[in-house]
């Protein structure tokens, strides 16, 4: 069996690397961590160095990934280069930046990698999913950039890998591997392939599903040790059921890795479970929380993650939200990328204009593939996640920076600090641009449809030139659509959020004011605290003019507040009961629906009366 293995990996590595002349070789060495370090390998005769006209040869290391928009700067945590040459003479090496030059042609290359997890840093602070973490025996996060340089030029070699491990460990990544012994083996077509693939070494805890032929592979390593990859596939089922049906069953990939690091932090599981806690837990938690990065990065074939566990089910909830907006990133940039991002300069990077099409179409179709999956209902889209970017969009300084120039500088001041933007504004873009595709094919077409023609013709493998991809896009849909673009995307107004919601029978006021269902805490005649412990509020005054009964000391759970101003809001007369903790005891007080004038920004509700073409539009608008 260990022949037959090894013969198909040497077949595969074989015609992978006959293509090309030369490749990127490297090995790193698990087994042995010091101060947070581990070393790397270069097998620089393999990759077949020309001769240099200044005879210096640099290696660099990425400044930035794709997908992080900030400056990383990986070359900080290089220590101790050393280069050989055939010979095993030491060359002489200079560092600026990210950047090593050898004087001569090297043979061997030499170094320690530092992980980023635990490095005293504070500017351009590595965002942990695009990070490194070197935990002898428990877990290793490679993140390709962080460990391993290339020769200028070179970085279309195709790469192998060769870890050196625990045997009671396992490397899972999207990349092609094998393992014999304590060695595992990697293999990517190219340097981009190479960094768009982490691999995570740890004690296996993994779950495997098909989804619309491609095979796919949670894998989790948390710090308490607690094993939750089949419950996050628990969490994540339906949603990617969902997300197979908007895509018609068509995945252009044929496998797919969920990466998931979880720390551990339930020491502070009271500030979630509802006990009594004291004021020094909340400030231990602020100070030991500062400057996390929590959240998660997309890539080609996989995702990686890095979230904290607050214990219970505290780190499973909304795993199904993070998850699908990362997966769907297999549609753009995977199928669907500028020149900028299949071609990545990792020295000087340069970024593309249309980060609305990578980060907020992705967004958008993350929320709208669940309307159409029946996972969530219209109207939970409409008060919670549509009218959550609208509000949030409206931050955006549309009058100072369109959102391609936004995009194109995004690594700089002042535009950086807009980058949040691209699930807000972005996302809202996506909705509307929908829309007006389907109004402009009369129901022929959707924005769907025109990123899977887009995909089909470019894919994983071909970019599109950055300054026609607009011009590309109007063409598949209709002439009028250029107006959008020229005010929406590339130009500086605001978006016609009211107006093209209405074409879909959506009402939306950004300031309303009329009468409204009472929230039966916010609209009483009662205070309460402003901490919420628990999902819990606690009232701490109660007037003459209180109309549910609550008491001092109450402890209310909380209540959506879009019962109360949703488009399918409570009704006048309806009785519902509230939750109420009194004295250690669970009771439910009454609340007859009443109506109270007020007002309300950023309302949005389903129109009562709509006309046949906007009931029609809508239907597409909610349905695959």
């Amino acid at each position: 069996m260990k022949n037959s293995i090894l013969v198909l990996a040497l077949l595969y590595s074989l015609s992978a690397f006959s293509q090309k002349t030369g490749s990127n070789s490297y090995k790193i060495d698990l087994t042995n961590v010091v101060d947070d370090r581990v070393k790397v390998t270069v097998d620089a005769t393999l990759t077949k160095l020309g001769n240099s006209p200044d005879g210096k040869y640099r290696f660099n290391f990425p400044a930035t990934i794709p997908g992080t928009y900030a400056t990383l700067d990986y070359g900080r945590f290089i220590h101790d280069f050393k280069a050989f040459d055939a010979s095993g003479k030491t060359l002489k090496v200079s560092k600026k930046k990210n950047t090593y030059s050898i004087k001569g042609k090297p043979a061997k290359l030499e170094y320690w990698a530092e992980d980023s997890f635990d490095a005293k840093i504070r500017k351009n602070k590595v965002f942990e999913p695009a990070g490194t973490n070197n935990q002898e025996r428990r877990n290793f996060l490679l993140n390709a950039a962080g460990y391993f340089g290339f020769f200028e030029g070179l970085e279309d070699l195709p790469v192998s890998l060769e870890v050196n491990k625990s045997p009671s460990l396992y490397g899972l990544s999207a990349m092609e591997s094998y393992s014999y012994g304590n060695t595992q083996n990697f293999y990517a077509r190219d340097y981009h392939h190479f960094l768009d693939c982490p691999v995570m070494v740890s004690k296996p805890d993994t779950t495997s599903f098909m989804l619309g032929g491609a095979k796919v592979t949670i894998g989790v390593f948390t710090e308490n040790g607690r094993e939750l990859s089949r419950d996050i596939y628990k969490q994540v089922e339906t949603s990617m059921k969902a997300i197979e049906a908007f895509l018609q069953g068509d995945l252009p990939v044929d496998n797919y890795a969920f990466i998931f690091y979880i720390k551990d932090h339930t020491e502070f599981e009271s500030l979630f479970n509802g006990s009594e806690i004291k004021i020094g837990t909340i400030f231990k938690a602020l100070r030991k929380l500062a400057g996390k990065g929590f959240g998660a990065l997309e890539h080609g074939n996989s995702s990686v993650y890095y979230l904290p566990d607050f214990g219970g089910t505290t780190v499973l909830d909304g795993m199904a939200d993070v998850c699908i907006h990362e997966f769907f990133h297999i549609l753009t940039p995977l199928g669907l990328h500028s020149e900028e991002i299949g071609n990545f300069n990792y020295i000087e990077p340069k970024m593309s204009k249309h980060l609305w099409l990578y980060e907020g179409i992705t967004e958008y179709f993350a929320g709208i593939s669940q309307v159409k999956g029946g996972v969530i209902t219209k109207d939970e889209y409409l008060t919670k996640v549509l009218k959550g970017k609208i509000r949030s969009a409206a931050r955006y300084p549309t009058k100072k920076m369109s959102f391609t120039e936004m995009s194109e500088n995004v690594l700089d001041k002042p535009y950086k600090k807009q980058y949040g933007q691209v699930y807000q504004r972005g996302a809202l873009i996506g909705a509307l641009l929908d829309i007006r595709i389907m109004e402009l094919t009369q129901g022929e077409k959707d924005l769907h449809d025109i990123i899977l023609t887009l995909r089909d013709k470019y894919g994983p493998n071909e970019s599109f030139n950055d300054d026609e991809i607009i011009e590309e896009f109007v063409s598949l849909v209709h002439p009028d659509l250029q107006q959008f673009f020229d005010s929406y995307v590339t130009g500086r107004e605001e978006l016609p959020i009211q107006s093209y919601l209405a074409k879909v029978g959506v009402e939306y006021d950004r300031n309303y004011v009329g009468p409204l269902i009472a929230h039966p805490v916010n609209d009483n005649d009662v205070k309460r605290s402003r901490l919420i412990v628990g999902q819990k509020m606690t009232i701490k005054k109660v007037g003459k003019n209180d109309f549910v009964g609550f008491k001092p000391g109450d402890k209310v759970s909380i209540l959506d507040d879009n019962l109360f101003s949703g488009p399918q809001a409570l009704q006048p007369g309806e009785t519902i009961e509230i939750s109420v903790l009194r004295d250690g005891e669970n009771i439910q007080l009454p609340y007859i629906v009443r109506t109270v004038e007020g007002t309300k920004s950023h309302y949005i509700r389903e129109a009562k009366d709509m006309t046949t073409a906007e009931a029609s539009l809508q239907m597409l608008w909610f349905s695959n």
